[in-house]
């Protein structure tokens, strides 16, 4: 890891052919709206979960498997895979450290899929059950940092931002994907049916696809920024060397901040949103799933828009900008849901799911954090770790908050908007964080 915080970036000494193929971006994301797919499968069927492997309430053990297995154990164990998986992809490379995290998303899927229920193997089927979850959490947990430090060591300095921000957009597009699959899968079958058998189908094609993406891998060239570093250390001479220091305090501290920004807008405006705003406010369940919907969507073109804007500018600047905005639109969206009714809602979401885009800015940070040979385990821990506890505790925190204040969700958000703008400052002041040209030729390295 880099001993100050600062952009760990030298000179490419090959600026002629550092980039990156379209088709090797669309790999990526096409691969991560999978293996997004693949992780929300669990939320997306808790209840029939519940009714399938965990029916007997009253057997505490049944109980609090049921909590962890369907709630918890996917956060808890991707630190963990995150750990393990980073180092493979620092020691072996990034191409490799692909394939074993995609393969095992899709033989945890799998798994799954064809696991016994609680009526067909009793206490077995949920402890199975809970296997495969924290399988396939680990499997994730490298997942989404690979994506970033991929295309982040291909490309050049001056288009980092954008290509990271598109990187970014591909799981909230994963999100929307799943989104308009439940809603039409959800009208050919029956609650019943699918705690009889349907369930499984979900899994079955997220398996399906996880083995199918794998067949594109062979595709993707291992990164240059990679090849190009000196020799590197031992699998397990690397774990072992990985502890705390004061000198590499401010650099896992920026990117523990940076993960902050990022969990958090994803699980509150990608994930849990509709459901904090039909707590407290009377809005049409048909129109707030499209406000939704149109909310994702917009995120998306928000990720790619401030990452242009940054490699145009500067990340730093373009990260308070894009986080003084969300700030006003987080206000404005909830202001109009108490006072208006709710009769704009679409704009209103469309608006705050376009200003959530900032999170591409956060993720262009972190990658530039750590050099090369430790990088991929550096992010992965950080990021994973942070996630582990927003995703974990986040969602029951502002449910019980919103319970007592509709507001809740709207200063939460609003504060992460101002660590935002205040990051976004100090990123400005970072040796190395300056914006570089294209005739700089720098990369990361």
């Amino acid at each position: 890891m880099s001993t100050s915080v600062s952009a760990s970036t030298n000179p490419s000494q090959y600026p002629a052919h550092r980039g990156i193929s379209r088709r090797q971006v669309a790999i990526i994301c096409v691969s991560n709206i999978v293996a997004c797919f693949d992780f929300l499968l669990f939320f997306y069927l808790g209840g029939v979960f519940s009714e399938a492997f965990f029916p007997d309430q009253n057997n505490p053990v049944i109980h609090n498997l049921q909590m962890l297995g369907i709630f918890t154990a996917g956060y808890l164990s991707r630190p963990l895979g995150g750990l393990l998986i980073g180092r493979y992809g620092d020691v072996y490379g990034r191409k490799q450290a692909f394939l074993v995290s995609m393969s095992f998303i899709a033989i945890a899927t799998l798994m799954t899929a064809v696991l016994p229920t609680y009526a067909q193997a009793g206490v077995l089927a949920p402890l199975l059950f809970l296997f495969a979850r924290i399988l396939q959490g680990m499997a994730f947990g490298a997942y989404a940092p690979l994506g970033w430090v991929f295309v982040a060591e291909h490309v050049a300095r001056h288009r980092l931002a954008t290509y990271c921000s598109i990187v970014s957009a591909s799981f909230v597009v994963g999100v929307l994907l799943s989104n308009l699959f439940f809603s039409m899968i959800e009208s050919y079958f029956t609650f019943e049916q699918f705690v009889a058998y349907a369930w499984r189908l979900p899994f079955l094609l997220g398996a399906v696809l996880g083995f199918v993406m794998l067949a594109f891998w062979h595709k993707l060239d291992e990164t240059p920024a990679f090849i190009e570093q000196a020799p590197r250390s031992s699998y397990w001479a690397g774990i072992k060397h990985i502890k705390p220091s004061w000198q590499r305090f401010s650099s896992l501290f920026l990117a523990g901040v940076m993960t902050f920004i990022i969990s958090s807008l994803f699980v509150v405006v990608v994930l849990i949103l509709p459901e904090l705003v039909a707590l407290k406010f009377s809005i049409d369940e048909v129109m707030l799933g499209y406000s939704h919907g149109l909310g994702l969507l917009f995120m998306v073109m928000g990720c790619v828009f401030y990452g242009l804007i940054a490699d145009n500018t500067s990340t730093g600047k373009t990260l308070m900008f894009g986080s003084l905005i969300f700030m006003i639109q987080t206000w404005a969206f909830y202001s109009h849901l108490q006072n208006g009714s709710g009769n704009y809602v679409l704009v209103m979401y469309a608006l705050l799911g376009f200003c959530s885009g900032i999170i591409g800015l956060c993720v262009a940070v972190m990658v530039q954090l750590f050099v090369t040979r430790n990088r991929l385990t550096a992010v992965s821990l950080i990021y994973n770790s942070v996630y582990a506890v927003v995703g974990g505790m986040l969602p029951f925190a502002l449910f019980y908050a919103t319970e007592r204040l509709s507001f809740a969700p709207a200063l939460y958000l609003a504060f992460v908007g101002l660590i935002g703008f205040l990051m976004g400052f100090y990123v400005l002041r970072l040796p190395g964080f300056a914006h570089a040209s294209p005739t700089t030729n720098t990369a990361l390295s």
